[in-house]
């Protein structure tokens, strides 16, 4: 039986929403001593001013280089990671940036590697630092907190990554959005590091900054509900491939559908375009 679009809508509205934390909901559990804040700015940037006892975390510390593309670094590697962040199994963590050049996916991709290897408690700073500071101005601090050593323990989920040839052999079986701005998905100009032009054919066009307002403050959950399960007609109860460049664009369309939106069977292709769009063996149209 076919489940009518606004009753779906209305179903997921109803679900409270943890992927996005204001300012207000994070100055009222700052004294919470599960709490861990993650700043992904640069060193510079981060002694300047940053949230009170936050941590500056290095999105690189989650990735390891392969060719010409990166992926996410091994169980292991991100429980180490996460242990030296202070991260314990049942931490509440929020991640945010200050508003420069992909501090806002470098927080999507260092939550997607928590929740992948078995993080909970997961929020990205809605509007990040900027509005922090625009509510609480006079509560910034320019000295890095002593850390803890954390106890988290990774626990691998092995549905949410998927490679080049998971890809390949679901073309026109299941959906897949493109993250990169529509140019390059249309073949008008190249991508960085990218030597081919188009998109894995079938994929929509799914830009990760439309989901924002131009003050990186995340869309009211209706209107993400209508770009994802009207305008690309996603079911979320299935599958949904998701890429990008390099795996940073995707990790942000891929946050708000599993995290913000219940899509739970949704998958990143990390390598994305970068190895894709770099070989002679994978169909590209556009």
């Amino acid at each position: 039986m076919k489940i009518p679009f606004m009753m779906i809508l209305t179903s997921l509205y109803l679900v409270a929403s943890t992927a996005f934390i204001s300012s207000t909901e994070l100055e009222a559990k700052l004294h919470d001593k599960t709490l861990v804040i993650l700043d992904v700015t640069d060193e510079q940037t981060y002694m300047s001013g940053h949230i009170p006892n936050a941590v500056r975390a290095d999105a690189g510390a989650f990735r390891h280089q392969v060719e010409k593309y990166q992926l996410m670094n091994s169980p292991d590697e991100v429980q180490a990671v996460a242990q030296s962040l202070g991260i314990n199994n049942d931490s509440d963590i929020v991640i945010y940036g200050h508003g420069k050049d992909k501090e806002l996916l470098k927080a999507s991709y260092i939550a997607l590697s928590l929740i992948a290897n078995g993080a909970k408690k997961i929020s990205i700073l809605d509007g990040g630092y900027n509005e922090w500071l625009f509510e609480y101005k006079e509560v910034t601090s320019t000295k890095a907190p002593t850390i803890t050593q954390g106890n988290f323990i990774s626990k691998f989920n092995p549905d949410i990554l998927v490679d080049l040839k998971y890809v390949k052999d679901r073309i026109g079986n299941v959906p897949m959005l493109e993250s990169r701005p529509p140019r390059f998905y249309y073949g008008e100009q190249q991508s960085e590091g990218v030597r081919r032009l188009g998109h894995i054919p079938q994929a929509m066009t799914s830009f990760w900054k439309d989901k924002f307002n131009p003050d990186e403050t995340i869309l009211d959950k209706k209107e993400l509900q209508e770009i994802y399960i009207k305008g690309h007609k996603l079911d979320p109860n299935k599958e949904v491939i998701i890429y990008c460049t390099g795996g940073l664009e995707a990790s942000m369309n891929w946050y708000i559908a599993y995290k913000e939106l219940g899509f739970k069977k949704a998958k990143l292709y990390d390598a994305s375009m970068r190895e894709w769009g770099n070989r002679d063996d994978t169909p590209l149209e556009y």
